[in-house]
C-alpha cells in the first residue's frame, strides 16, 4: 500500500515538473514567466528536500549531491534577481530547470 503511494506521488512530481518546466519556456507574458520561474525555483528546492530527507542519515555524499543539485534553484533566483539582460535570464531558468530534472532523476534514481 505505501509503495503504491509513493508511486503515484512520484508520478504527480514527475508531471508537475514536465509540465512546469514546459511552461517555462513556452510562456510568450514576461510576468507570467517570471511567475512559472519562481514557482518552479520552489519546486526544484522541494524536490532536493524531499529526496534528501528520504536518505539514510549514512549516504552522506549522496545527501550532498541532492542539496548542490537544489542549490541551484537558488542560484538561478540569485543570478534572475540581480540581472536585467535576457542572456542572464536565460541562464537562470536553465539552472532551475537543471535542478528540478536533476533532482526528478536523483529521486528516482536513488
Amino acid at each position: 500500500m505505501a509503495l503504491g503511494l509513493l508511486m503515484i506521488l512520484f508520478i504527480v512530481m514527475s508531471v508537475i515538473s514536465v509540465v512546469g518546466i514546459s511552461l517555462l519556456y513556452l510562456m510568450k507574458s514576461p510576468v507570467a514567466r517570471q511567475v512559472i520561474f519562481y514557482i518552479m525555483a520552489v519546486w526544484g528546492m522541494f524536490i532536493a528536500v524531499v529526496s534528501a530527507t528520504g536518505l539514510p542519515t549514512n549516504y552522506t555524499l549522496e545527501r550532498l549531491i541532492t542539496w548542490a543539485i537544489g542549490f541551484l534553484s537558488v542560484a538561478g533566483i540569485v543570478l534572475h534577481i540581480r540581472s536585467s539582460e535576457d542572456k542572464a535570464r536565460m541562464a537562470a531558468r536553465l539552472l532551475v530547470t537543471i535542478s528540478v530534472a536533476g533532482g526528478i532523476i536523483k529521486l528516482f534514481l536513488l
